[in-house]
């Protein structure tokens, strides 16, 4: 007997025993980042490892195409917002200004944890309701490695509980 399976077939699949984490700040491996057939042009899935091995992924809107060139059809506040976020994972990941700012290319490399020497983002987790259609998990916050230890230090902080879900039972 012989078994045969695509290694895609694993995206997103935790081992046995990688049991969903509780609301809180963690420190995540980025294991990759794709944009799915099905998904819309601007949309990637940022694929995250925990520590006990659960894995997950979030939605990112880039302003770009596959190709590294800037879309032409959206409006300034939303490549600028789009820009924040991923300056914000890449200053989760320990990036400094100088270093983004003076790059001549900023590629896949400088996210994936396997690529970059190692260096892994820190994220607000916050776990979908369980039993509850449309809750998902997610990651509230890509968080710099300052707020993280301010975080994840402060007695009186803590994150959600839960992920935000629409009256509609869309997560939000």
């Amino acid at each position: 007997m012989a078994i045969k399976v695509s290694g895609n077939a694993f995206q997103g699949i935790s081992a046995l025993g990688s049991s969903v984490p509780e609301a809180g700040f963690y420190e995540v491996s980025i294991v990759n980042i794709e944009r799915a057939a099905n998904d819309k042009p601007t949309t990637r899935r940022v694929h995250v490892q925990f520590e006990n091995g659960f894995k997950m992924f979030s939605f990112l809107s880039v302003p770009f195409d596959d190709q590294g060139n800037m879309l032409t059809d959206l409006k300034p506040n939303q490549v600028r917002g789009r820009m924040a976020v991923l300056r914000s994972i890449l200053e989760s990941l320990g990036y400094s200004s100088s270093e983004i700012e003076g790059a001549s290319e900023i590629n896949l490399n400088w996210f994936l944890t396997a690529q970059n020497g190692g260096r892994k983002a820190h994220v607000e987790f916050i776990p979908g309701q369980k039993g509850v259609q449309g809750s998902y998990n997610e990651i509230g916050k890509w968080l710099n490695k300052k707020q993280f230890e301010a975080m994840k230090g402060a007695a009186n902080t803590k994150p959600a509980t839960t992920a935000p879900v629409a009256s509609n039972g869309a997560p939000v």
